[in-house]
């Protein structure tokens, strides 16, 4: 009898929610997980494993699957690869929850969480993967727009690992502190300490880390407060952020609930110490190094002076997302957007084409990175969501409509007069059988 054992299933349809798929030894475990990742918007499907057999493994590939053993990390092996085979063609990346005695099992994941393992820490990890999952799938994409119809060539950079992994540890130098440092620097991490939160702020600002170590052992106090800071800072926000204290002075949910990443527990064991610590340093890495790669993506012969695409590489483009994510029932969903100017328009035609820029550029700049963000022509933008139902983009639109008429752009060429504009939106689906150019000459008419 096979390993895996499928459940029937209906198709999914254009649902506005990421699915996991749970696996576990345990009943408990699986009540614990499921109903804590559905109150955080995810569809939930459980697949038991009794030991030689997985009950329950879906035929649709989810977004992402979530592995939690108590008792059957030998059987890790054996279970990823018929999970990697069984959806080969949608690239799932698996997570695993792993008890400290079975760190050694982490290469066999595409990344890997620590016992005791929050349920916070659990679905801000879930989310982090499918939407680094989304970026990876899109930068392929894009290279492969750019390579086949535009004759371009585009290579990652493979020196995103060069670089010594950078931490911050902020806190009095105490001796568990210490012992911490010591060990990472043996892993030739470099290790910059701030005594206090002022002079962490400032290495903050001046320097990128891949992980923030905070020392609560006298407090728990300021650590939250810098990490509910970073949290409200842009370019902090996905940097992981870790906490050192003890078992029984710290209630965990109250750390999570103010944006911690992991904590640290003073009397644990030196390896599962750096294994934490690294786990989050070379995943924000690579998060790091993939969201980089997309300001790099596009040359001269399909970006427009806004820094958007333009519409020849969109037309391409589409076809391909459409293609890709029709197969999953997914959508693309399109905001179109008109810019309109509110009273006077600009009698220079110079300084209209840059005042339109500017607006390409802020609209460009309000989405995700593996958005794809258009300029169909002199006044018209769009914005592209791959696998995205146009029912989970009200957000996108209600920031659009708040900025339209309130924004200033220019200023004209005396260097004192600014403009208004307003949008005019459209917000539509596209699915089986709609190519790029149809869609095109079908906005381009208007």
């Amino acid at each position: 009898m096979a390993l895996a054992q499928p459940i029937a299933e209906s198709p999914r349809r254009f649902s506005p929610f990421r699915s996991v798929l749970i696996i576990s030894d345990s009943q408990i475990r699986i009540a614990e997980l499921e109903p804590m990742l559905q109150r955080k918007g995810y569809n939930t499907v459980a697949s038991t494993f009794s030991g030689s057999q997985l009950q329950g493994i879906p035929r649709h590939a989810p977004d992402v699957i979530l592995i939690s053993f108590a008792q059957s990390q030998s059987k890790l092996a054996s279970i990823v690869s018929v999970l990697r085979k069984r959806y080969e063609n949608k690239n799932v990346p698996i997570i695993g929850v792993f008890a400290d005695e079975h760190a050694d099992h982490t290469q066999l994941v595409d990344s890997a969480l620590f016992e005791p393992a929050h349920g916070e820490q659990i679905a801000h990890r879930v989310s982090a993967m499918i939407r680094l999952n989304i970026m990876q799938t899109e930068i392929a994409f894009r290279m492969d727009t750019l390579r086949e119809d535009f004759g371009i060539e585009y290579r990652l950079n493979p020196n995103a690992f060069d670089d010594r992994l950078r931490v911050l540890f902020i806190g009095k130098a105490t001796p568990e502190f210490m012992v911490i440092i010591n060990a990472l620097e043996q892993k030739n991490v470099e290790v910059v300490a701030a005594f206090t939160s002022f002079t962490a702020f400032d290495f903050l600002h001046e320097t990128i880390f891949d992980a923030v170590m905070m020392n609560a052992l006298n407090g728990m106090e300021p650590g939250l407060t810098i990490a509910q800071t970073m949290r409200k800072n842009s370019a902090l926000y996905h940097t992981p952020g870790l906490l050192l204290t003890r078992r029984e002075m710290f209630e965990s949910t109250i750390a999570y609930e103010h944006g911690i990443s992991d904590i640290i527990y003073s009397d644990a064991d030196e390896k599962d110490i750096q294994d934490r610590i690294l786990e989050l340093a070379r995943f924000h890495r690579l998060h790091r190094q993939v969201k980089a790669e997309f300001e790099n993506l596009g040359q001269a012969e399909c970006l427009d002076e806004s820094g958007t695409y333009s519409a020849v590489f969109f037309s391409n483009h589409l076809n391909r997302l459409v293609q890709h994510y029709s197969v999953q029932d997914l959508p693309v969903s399109l905001l179109t957007v008109q810019v309109k100017f509110v009273g006077q328009e600009p009698h220079d035609n110079s300084v209209r084409c840059n005042v339109l820029s500017q607006v390409g550029s802020m609209v460009k700049n309000l989405v995700r990175v593996y958005d794809v963000t258009a300029r169909l022509s002199d006044n018209i933008y769009v914005i592209g969501f791959p696998g995205q139902p146009s029912s989970s983009l009200e957000p996108v639109v209600d920031r659009l409509n708040s900025m339209a008429g309130t924004l200033q752009f220019g200023p004209d060429s005396s260097g004192r007069k600014t403009y208004q504009v307003e949008f005019k939106l459209d917000l539509t689906e596209l699915g089986h059988g709609v190519t790029g150019e149809s869609w095109l000459a079908q906005q381009l008419g208007r």
